[in-house]
């Protein structure tokens, strides 16, 4: 069993392509400066003349992102002064986890407006949607009349709570203590606020099934998550399908993808192959800083234009964190997404401003920022997978002719590509290539078939290597200057 678990706890990781490899994020500020700047962005917020109407104004995402950032708990004057569709966004993460609520979030964070606050447990809760609140509820309490509070002996009837009629108890279901707690202090407050509600609270929660009342949250919560930006894990799977990618390449390059890849091994080999009467791949890569970024245009841009790009990247981001399954609570798996989503915009778009064949006599930069007013980031990153599959199709092809690996091999991994199983392509390469090429061969042709594709950064080390994203023209060639490489390897014969 133990085996078992960890065979999937790799491909997991695998399929995620955050984590399986040695690699750091460097178009992203360090999380030292960025709980810094978080911190000092709050503490701006908290010294304004009306920090209510400031904070409230905030998109609840980027308020709720703030602030885990910074720490909330050193922030917690700011909970109370937070709105209803900023509070019911939280819970719309905190409070959920793989689609099923989640007590331990919710409590966390209406425990912090109790910190904040001692009132504002309660009316946060009531606040919520009453779905929400029953289905929270249900599995947590349950409530009994005298009658059958006096058919129990001393042990059971100890455990229970006694309200203040005398003719109803209830008893908290949860062994945690944190969650006792919790319940406990709500139902305290709520017969201190409003003794009918907390009646009919308890009597509801304690008589309703739950699992409807989850069910019910649950269509609404994920219905304003679309609204928001974000998407179904089916919609999200649609990010990795190239072809708009390819759409773009031929419509900005004129060349197919195809084509772009025989620039790209040109280039590898030390070509100079050009790709248009000014340009080529061999040059740009020279110049890795002739080329806008994302980044660059936002900052260039007005604020009128870049609003509606960093949205369009933000949705990406989105889209990206549910492809990958990850949680809304791991922010180091949420850098790692922004990073990505940044850095494969970024290939994309230099793939083709470099290429481009609009009039040569704009310069980069305004290239560039042509394509990126004419084209959604979600384009961007879709011409990045193009190009990245062309050379994962033709590295297969290489693999097989050179005899590196058997057609049934090859074919199986063609297979899994197609269908975005990265965990079990790498799984594959750990037991088909590994014995064959070695090593160091095998890890880079893992890094290629990884979700997000790693070069090497060095050589290795002992049994390891260090892998940088592919986030450049420079760092796509080198890698395509790796791949080229393992020709040169001569299988071992078992």
């Amino acid at each position: 069993m133990a085996s078992r678990l960890s065979d999937e706890t790799l491909l997991s990781a695998y399929d995620r392509g955050l984590s399986s490899f040695d690699w750091q994020a460097a178009n992203l500020p360090s999380p030292m400066d960025e709980e810094r700047g978080a911190r000092a962005f709050l503490d701006g917020l908290l010294a304004t003349e009306d920090t209510a109407a400031e904070v409230q104004a905030m998109e609840p995402s980027l308020i709720r992102h703030i602030m885990l950032t910074a720490g909330i708990e050193e922030h917690l004057d700011l909970l109370p002064l937070l709105s209803q569709e900023q509070m019911t966004h939280i819970m719309d993460i905190e409070g959920w986890d793989a689609g099923q609520l989640s007590p331990s979030g919710a409590a966390r964070w209406l425990q912090l407006h109790k910190q904040a606050n001692p009132e504002e447990l309660f009316r946060r809760f009531r606040d919520l949607e009453e779905e929400f609140q029953l289905g929270l509820l249900g599995p947590l309490v349950e409530t009994y009349d005298l009658d059958a509070y006096e058919k129990m002996d001393d042990a059971e009837q100890d455990a229970l709570m006694r309200l203040p009629c005398d003719e109803v108890f209830y008893k908290i279901k949860s062994e945690d203590p944190e969650i006792r707690q919790f319940v406990e202090e709500l139902v305290a407050q709520a017969l201190a606020k409003d003794i009918e509600y907390a009646y009919s609270m308890l009597a509801h929660a304690s008589y309703l099934p739950p699992s409807e009342q989850e069910s019910l949250a649950l269509r609404f919560r994920n219905a304003r998550l679309e609204e928001e930006g974000f998407v179904t894990p089916e919609n999200a799977a649609r990010l990795f399908l190239a072809e708009a990618g390819e759409n773009a390449i031929a419509r900005w390059t004129g060349l197919n993808v195809a084509q772009l890849a025989d620039r790209l091994i040109a280039s590898a080999k030390g070509s100079s192959a050009p790709l248009n009467e000014s340009t080529s791949i061999s040059t740009s890569v020279k110049r890795p800083h002739a080329v806008m970024t994302i980044e660059s245009a936002l900052a260039s841009c007005t604020a009128e234009a870049s609003g509606p790009i960093a949205v369009s990247l933000s949705h990406v981001a989105n889209t990206l964190a549910v492809a990958t399954g990850l949680e809304a609570d791991n922010r180091q798996g949420l850098r790692l997404v922004l990073a990505h989503t940044k850095g494969y915009c970024n290939l994309g778009l230099e793939l083709l401003s470099q290429a481009a064949t609009i009039p040569s006599t704009l310069i980069s930069d305004e290239i560039a920022m042509r394509i990126v007013s004419n084209e959604h980031p979600a384009t961007l990153f879709k011409t990045s997978i193009a190009a990245l599959d062309e050379i994962r199709r033709r590295t297969l092809d290489m693999l097989e002719i050179a005899g590196l690996l058997s057609a049934q091999t090859t074919q199986q991994i063609r297979r899994l590509l197609f269908s975005r199983k990265y965990g079990q392509i790498m799984n594959t390469l750990d037991f088909e290539a590994l014995p064959t090429i070695g090593f160091e061969a095998t890890e880079i042709l893992k890094g290629l078939f990884n979700r997000f594709p790693l070069c090497p950064a060095t050589n290795a080390v002992g049994d390891r290597m260090t892998f940088k994203p592919v986030y450049d023209l420079a760092s796509l060639v080198e890698l395509v200057r790796w791949i080229e490489q393992l020709k040169n390897i001569s299988p071992t014969v078992h």
